[in-house]
């Protein structure tokens, strides 16, 4: 098979920057995506490694999900795997505080943005291309909440059910479509967070592994779920988050 073609959303820093060079080195050829500018250069820095585009598009709504595809294919010819990555988090400060354009803009681009860049990809799909596939960024609060974050989580466990639907829907187009949930990553989003005073230290005694995750832990498993190695995995989420959700600690708050 010729080089994958792969379009990813909000990829220029953070989590879909991490999945970019993860493609990229394993000799995809890229578009990648921001609703802003490239500022952060990461054209430049993944163009060094293999063949890449950007396209500025705004994910939150059905045109800009639809011109996002429609570029991505006219630059690379043909798209093999999209990765639905762009995403916000506006819940707070409280719940009864919550208000409807929080809601709207979370849900317009956690998981319309998602559906409909799918519903573009998969029409753009030729006759007899081999191994296309989608994968979506969930989350580990698509299967576990966190409190304070109503909108973010239902928007999460939303797309968890995006994943097993569009699945079972597209399995027999020989379409996969599987998930990532990554528990805490550090990135520029949560840098400040982890940065407070003895944040990062109780963050690695919460993961069992011992440590907060990096861009480069989700990468690989993205390249993974878009590879001939998981050509019979489809409509499932790969939780990337140290063991997070496997470590029940209701002994250890008791100081047992």
């Amino acid at each position: 098979m010729s080089a994958r073609c792969v379009a990813i959303t909000g990829s220029t820093t953070g989590i879909g920057y991490g999945m970019a060079e993860a493609f990229a080195r394993s000799g995809a050829r890229l578009v990648i995506n921001s609703h802003l500018a490239d500022d952060a250069g990461a054209l430049a820095k993944l163009g060094a490694i293999t063949e890449t585009h950007f396209v500025q598009a705004d994910l939150s709504s059905v045109a800009g999900a639809r011109f996002f595809i429609e570029q991505a294919k006219s630059k690379l010819g043909r798209l093999d795997t999209l990765v639905n990555n762009a995403g916000t988090f506006r819940d707070g400060p409280t719940f009864d505080e919550l208000t409807e354009e929080q809601f709207d803009i979370t849900f317009n681009l956690n998981v319309k943005g998602y559906l409909f860049a799918s519903q573009a990809f998969v029409k753009a799909i030729e006759p007899g291309q081999e191994d296309p596939s989608i994968v979506c960024i969930g989350s580990k609060n698509s299967l576990i909440a966190e409190k304070g974050s109503v909108i973010y989580d239902t928007s999460k466990g939303a797309v968890l059910m995006m994943i097993r639907s569009m699945a079972v829907s597209l399995a027999s187009r020989g379409i996969r479509v599987n998930g990532i949930g990554p528990g805490i990553i550090e990135t520029p989003l949560t840098i400040g967070g982890l940065d407070r005073p003895g944040a990062r230290d109780i963050w690695n005694k919460f993961v069992p592994l011992g440590r907060v995750g990096k861009p480069s832990d989700i990468g690989g498993v993205a390249v993974f779920l878009a590879s001939e190695a998981a050509g019979y995995v489809t409509g499932e989420m790969i939780y990337v988050e140290g063991g997070v959700n496997a470590y029940q600690r209701g002994w250890d708050a008791l100081g047992q």
